[in-house]
């Protein structure tokens, strides 16, 4: 049984709505320095969505939509070969498609977000759309819901969680479409290495010229390997699943 929404009969899609958690991936298009694809956010969260469908099968429905491709992005754009929505368009595209969803007959909706830049927004957008729609919407960054996990797989030991284009994306990438990935740049000096105390620090600070610093790689791409990408691709589609079983549990 698919769990991918676009292969459903509109018949198939009226008889599981009422039972399932529709999830949304949200990514970016964007650069990922000068060795990973500008899919890689998205990539990340289509994979770890329909691993947590087939991991949840048989005990929660799970359906996949369409994922969402162009994130909020403007840091990138000076970096180059970057696409970017602005808040209110992806605010209005995010609540577009819950409403589509709901008026399909899904009454659980969740947006699992693969990117930095949108991590606040989904849930302005989730906040929004529940309100709006009267049905409970979730909506999580995947490294948040799995940071525990990812941290005990070892995702902290060569740089910064998530980072950008560093060693722990070039893992992800290595371990799902190693064809995609060019020789990643040695970057000891990146700018933003390891992670403040805590999880984001204590406050946020917007540095427009940040990623323009690392060229584009918050830390050292050539630590990363497939094996440790597998690992934490494990990690982080078991912490995904546990979340949506807890979220379809709730409401």
């Amino acid at each position: 049984m698919t769990a991918l929404l676009a292969e459903l009969t509109r018949t198939a899609v009226a008889r599981r709505a009422p039972d399932a958690v529709a999830v949304v991936p949200v990514g970016a298009c964007e650069q990922h320095g000068p060795h990973l694809p500008l899919s890689t956010d998205l990539m990340v969260a289509e994979h770890l969505a329909r691993d947590a469908a087939d991991r949840l099968a048989g005990s929660v429905d799970v359906v996949v939509a369409p994922g969402v491709a162009v994130g909020y992005s403007p840091h990138h754009v000076p970096i180059g070969a970057t696409l970017t929505a602005g808040v209110g368009t992806l605010l209005a595209q995010l609540r577009d498609t819950c409403a589509g969803l709901a008026a399909a007959g899904f009454g659980r909706i969740f947006l699992l977000n693969g990117h930095g830049g949108n991590a606040e927004l989904i849930v302005v957008a989730a906040r929004e759309a529940g309100q709006a729609l009267r049905v409970p919407v979730g909506a999580g960054s995947y490294w948040v819901m799995a940071w525990d996990d990812l941290v005990a797989a070892g995702a902290q030991d060569h740089g910064r969680l998530p980072g950008h284009a560093g060693a722990f994306e070039t893992s992800l990438v290595l371990a799902l479409r190693p064809d995609l990935v060019d020789d990643p740049p040695h970057r000891p000096g990146a700018p933003f290495a390891r992670n403040p105390a805590g999880y984001w620090g204590r406050y946020h600070v917007e540095r427009p010229d940040a990623m323009a610093q690392g060229d584009g790689c918050s830390d050292d791409p050539s630590a990363g390997t497939a094996d440790d990408g597998r690992r934490y691709l494990d990690a982080a589609a078991g912490a995904v699943a546990a979340a949506l079983r807890e979220f379809a549990g709730q409401v």
